[in-house]
């Protein structure tokens, strides 16, 4: 299976997963973190953006989802970055942000 349809189907899986799910905190009116969470979105979206030109991770979680190791586009050995993959780092870096701002992930009754 081809590199970018084992990723969809992995964020696919992890939406159904996580359907169930919503971030609580106590004491936290449901626009607040409505809110929030659009702020983590922007947030997250603008720092995939960002090191999408670098070649690490700069922000937290520092992990490297977006870069692929290659050929490079000058023939070398060093790391060509993937631009299809902002969306997995964004989607990171804001799972990082909400517990970050006090929340936890909750089981929604069925």
């Amino acid at each position: 299976m081809p590199r970018h349809a084992c990723l969809i189907a992995l964020l696919l899986l992890a939406a159904c997963a996580r359907a169930d799910t919503e971030w609580a905190r106590p004491d936290t009116a449901t626009m607040q973190r409505d809110s929030d969470q659009r702020q983590c979105q922007q947030i997250a979206d603008y720092q995939a953006f960002d090191e999408s030109f670098g070649g690490t991770a700069k922000y937290p979680p520092f992990r490297d989802t977006q870069f692929l190791t290659g050929g490079g586009d000058d023939g070398g050995g060093g790391l060509t970055v993937s631009y299809s993959q902002r969306g997995p780092r964004s989607y990171e870096i804001a799972e990082y942000c909400m517990p970050q701002r006090g929340y936890s992930l909750r089981k929604l009754a069925p």
